[in-house]
């Protein structure tokens, strides 16, 4: 695809490659066009409340009863303590679920299958 997009002079051509929104929704979790958007829509706004943290890595984890915040290491504890970021999550359309804030690491969600009660009732 790279060198097709170079060859047609695209300005995406050497782009760093993105996870799909759906890796962020947990296994188990039925994937939704609602579901996609209000992970963006949550994303959206904890990269908009965290940028004074010069925050890179910013994932919204759609986990079916609760939403998991993953933020680069050194904006974890700031991140923890934002009531602001926590209700901007929920106003994004998760409405009163638990969130956790925690270091981000790709593949996270992977650790689900280990323990498969954490995901299966969502």
């Amino acid at each position: 695809m790279r060198a097709i997009a170079r060859d047609w002079g695209l300005s995406t051509a050497e782009k760093p490659a993105a996870a799909c929104l759906s890796s962020r929704i947990a296994y188990g979790v039925t994937i939704t066009p609602q579901r996609l958007a209000r992970v963006e829509r949550a994303e959206a706004a904890a990269r908009r409340l965290l940028a004074a943290h010069h925050v890179h890595n910013v994932r919204v984890r759609d986990l079916g009863g609760s939403v998991r915040i993953e933020v680069d290491d050194h904006a974890v504890v700031p991140a923890r303590g934002d009531s602001s970021l926590r209700e901007a999550i929920q106003s994004a359309g998760f409405g009163a679920v638990d969130v956790t804030v925690e270091p981000f690491r790709s593949g996270s969600m992977n650790a689900l299958l280990e323990n498969p009660d954490t995901w299966r009732n969502a």
